[in-house]
């Protein structure tokens, strides 16, 4: 019987410190030193370790793996982002309103599609491109903010749909600079 008792606290111990007996969640393993690399020189690191913590491939992923998660990540904002300015397009009877829509939704398109360019590209190992193709983005998301400031100015109501495209961007534009070196 005491043996009985040893053996099961001990299974149960073994258990509970074995690599095998528990799992790193997605937060733990977006600390890891390679995403801390990548997450440190973006213009938000909480960002960066929440976005690419949300995405189970971190946990084992190499450089070009979190690269193909960020670009993952700013084709769903993108693809998003496109899917909202339709609706506020049709919800809206305001000509200069509606034009900003218009102008946004071009600049997402070109988000989107630069995306699916810089995805070809990684799996090409044409680093540069992905970097060219990741700033086009970046620039888009300003663009479609600026577009709100035009006289007369309008509230923008994409201010944090830009963001975290520009954001995401420069996450891409970190990882392909540290793959091309």
């Amino acid at each position: 019987m005491a043996w009985s008792s040893i053996s099961s606290s001990l299974l149960i111990t073994l258990f509970f410190i074995s690599p095998f007996g528990c799992r790193p969640n997605t937060t733990e393993a977006a600390s890891g030193p390679l995403v801390t690399r990548v997450c440190r020189q973006a213009e938000n690191p909480n960002f960066c370790f929440k976005s690419l913590g949300s995405d189970p491939r971190t946990e084992t992923a190499n450089l070009a793996g979190l690269a193909q998660i960020a670009i993952d990540l700013a084709i769903y904002n993108a693809t998003g982002t496109s899917v909202k300015i339709h609706s506020l397009t049709l919800g809206t009877h305001d000509p200069r309103l509606r034009a900003r829509y218009n102008k946004c939704a071009e600049y997402y398109q070109s988000a989107g599609d630069n995306f699916q360019e810089a995805k070809n590209a990684l799996k090409s190992g044409d680093y540069s491109a992905v970097n060219v193709m990741a700033t086009g983005s970046y620039d888009n998301a300003i663009d479609c903010e600026n577009t709100f400031k035009q006289p007369p100015a309008y509230p923008s109501p994409l201010t944090n749909d830009n963001l975290n495209l520009r954001q995401l961007s420069y996450i891409v534009m970190i990882i392909s600079k540290m793959l091309g070196m």
